[in-house]
């Protein structure tokens, strides 16, 4: 049982840079130690007292640790998880189903289309998670709330510090819809590593994480990492090998990341399959599918269609990206629908 309050653990892992293992081992075993570190600590007593005086004058406002039951489980099992979490907003929306997408600041047209097509439709289903950064982030949170769903945004400063300021509006519709979640004190202001170190968390509250559009050095590859590590599901829609905002995504399929080419093939995953989309065949696809009988051979299908082997060949692979018809360990076909 924890035996400190929320603002005590959360100033500790502050002041004094504690981790969640070692606070856990001052509440389990060394509370005498623990009580004279704080009564000696000018600095503990300055930024505790701030934080209270913060959190009562800030309703809307809560302080969340790593023992709370509030607390979200998939984050407990990451790596060096955040031992506090500071929520402004709807709270309660962190015992959601969430979902990553994250990407570029140099968002190009078709980065923000492919954001809002994913976006939009996977909002229905999970919480949207990014960082409510420029380009990619951005697109994502306003898709979700643009079809009135809520989102959530991991900040890589305290919750006082909106940045980039440009997106001081939609902070303010997030908290609305949502909540922005931040490990470091109200006040901190955003810093390199911090950026960095936000977006474990992005990741592990995340079911999956979605790279649409970014360049190879990009920090959304580093969420992606952090989802790798954390045994989270990585999605990334392919692009334009010759455009720069598309090495990232590209590198993550040759890397074994699922390629997406729209949100229905990240719900299909889950699950969702009563959401999919009526297949549209062509005539002389609906044909080609028909001469499938059973276990069909390449030749057998050639024959039945009267088709030259070459087209019979581009049919079925468009007929297997669509899903109706399946290849088997002997190479031959069969109808899934």
């Amino acid at each position: 049982m924890k035996q400190y309050d929320s603002v005590t653990i959360a100033v500790l892992s502050r002041v004094f840079k504690k981790g969640v293992e070692e606070i856990d081992e001052y509440i389990q075993y060394g509370s005498q130690a623990l009580q004279s570190i704080l009564e000696n600590s000018e600095d503990y007593r300055m930024v505790r007292a701030r934080v209270v005086e913060y959190l009562s004058k800030n309703r809307d406002t809560s302080l969340i640790t790593y023992w709370d039951e509030q607390y979200p489980e998939d984050l407990k099992h990451i790596t060096h998880p955040p031992v506090c979490l500071f929520v402004r907003g709807n709270s309660e929306f962190l015992a959601s189903s969430m979902f990553a997408i994250v990407g570029t600041r140099k968002i190009t047209s078709y980065g923000k289309v492919v954001t809002e097509m994913f976006a939009t439709e996977l909002a229905k289903h999970f919480v949207i998670v990014s960082g409510m950064a420029y380009g990619v982030d951005t697109v994502a949170h306003y898709s979700a709330l643009k079809v009135k769903r809520s989102t959530i945004a991991v900040l890589g400063s305290g919750i006082d510090y909106v940045y980039p300021k440009s997106n001081k509006s939609l902070y303010e519709e997030i908290i609305k819809n949502g909540c922005v979640v931040s490990e470091y004190l109200p006040w901190e202001e955003p810093k390199k590593y911090t950026f960095v170190e936000r977006n474990r968390i992005i990741s592990g509250l995340s079911k999956g994480v979605l790279v649409t559009e970014a360049s190879i050095d990009s920090g959304a590859l580093i969420t992606a990492k952090f989802g790798l590590e954390q045994g989270k599901d990585i999605f990334a829609v392919p692009g334009d090998i010759l455009r720069q905002t598309s090495t990232g995504p590209n590198y993550l399929i040759k890397s074994g990341a699922f390629l997406v080419t729209e949100p229905q093939d990240i719900l299909d995953y889950y699950g969702f399959k009563n959401h999919r989309k009526l297949i549209e065949l062509s005539e002389e696809e609906k044909e080609l599918l028909e001469s499938i009988v059973e276990e069909s051979t390449i030749d057998s299908i050639v024959s039945r269609t009267g088709r030259a082997f070459s087209h019979v060949m581009l049919l079925l692979t468009t007929l297997e990206l669509k899903g109706v018809v399946s290849r088997t360990e002997r190479g031959n076909y069969i109808r899934l629908k």
